[in-house]
């Protein structure tokens, strides 16, 4: 019963949370950073690291 439930929660679940690419994550650069006092920036998405130009 409690296997019935479960996969009727998470296809209820999968139809309203959209779902994600993990390799969506990469470098990404702006041409203005609040984090660098207006400078250009760019962001690796899948660490965190942030790079002042």
């Amino acid at each position: 019963m409690y296997a019935r439930i479960e996969a009727l929660g998470s296809s209820l679940l999968s139809r309203f949370v959209p779902k994600t690419d993990a390799q969506a994550c990469g470098w990404y650069s702006w041409s203005a950073c609040w984090q660098c006092a207006g400078s250009p920036c760019s962001v690796n998405t899948c660490n965190g690291e942030l790079r002042c130009r």
